[in-house]
């Protein structure tokens, strides 16, 4: 419903691998309720977005499809002249232990299809695989990982065939962050408490600490984390080191 207010955008929804084809009552429902200015791309099927420019989407199809679902955009025919954008999900790479090599898109893919730009969701973070193909990542942190998340990407083709501009745009709103400290004088306590004091409504912090303090050290840490606690939107501290 939001969506359907900012008229001048138009939207792309593409299944990925936690809300695919499989959810099929999902999809029936925004289906039968998606505004104007709101495409669904579930079908591998080329999508005009005017302009010259032409979206080829690779929806999932399961959470693991055991394929490349890319793929198909190498044999996809466009109009002589249309500016080709690809639209996938998933690893590039193995992000992780039980990713399938089946799975993994072709990091070629858009010197292969012929593609002006590959956008990719799937990483959290943002992320440049080459000057054509990008994740974006997610417009939010969502995690203490340094992988660069909380962008959108503005992208400009000025024709087919040129290189895409591609611009970060900052979009996330919390600051994560994760510190791990060695106490052992009360100097060391107090700096940590002037930093913890300027933590802000949009900070969430991870805070695991280590070493010795005496008492009168460890109560006035206590209320300092509290103290930042109450202003910052999360602290998570970890006191068994110390």
């Amino acid at each position: 419903t939001g969506m359907a207010y900012h008229v001048p955008i138009r939207w792309v929804i593409l299944p990925g691998n936690h809300d695919s084809l499989q959810a099929t009552e999902l999809w029936a429902h925004l289906a039968a309720d998606a505004p104007g200015n709101v495409v669904l791309a579930t079908e591998q099927a080329p999508i005009d977005l005017g302009a010259g420019a032409v979206l080829l989407p690779a929806p999932c199809t399961t959470r693991r499809a055991g394929r490349d679902l890319s793929a198909w955009m190498d044999d996809a025919a466009t109009a002589e002249g249309a500016i080709r954008i690809g639209l996938a999900h998933g690893a590039i790479q193995i992000f992780s232990e039980d990713a399938g090599a089946s799975e993994v898109i072709a990091p070629d893919r858009a010197r292969r299809a012929g593609l002006d730009y590959l956008a990719l969701g799937d990483w959290h973070g943002a992320l440049e695989v080459d000057s054509r193909t990008h994740y974006s990542g997610t417009p939010e942190q969502d995690r203490f990982r340094g992988n660069e998340p909380g962008y959108a990407l503005d992208v400009r083709i000025a024709a087919p065939g040129a290189t895409p501009q591609v611009e970060r745009v900052p979009t996330g709103k919390y600051r994560w962050s994760a510190w791990t400290e060695t106490l052992s004088l009360p100097t060391d306590a107090q700096a940590l408490a002037e930093r913890l004091a300027a933590l802000r409504a949009e900070d969430v912090l991870r805070l695991e600490l280590q070493g010795h303090v005496n008492v009168p050290t460890w109560e006035a840490l206590q209320r300092a984390v509290d103290q930042a606690a109450a202003q910052a939107r999360a602290v998570l501290p970890d006191f068994s080191g110390l």
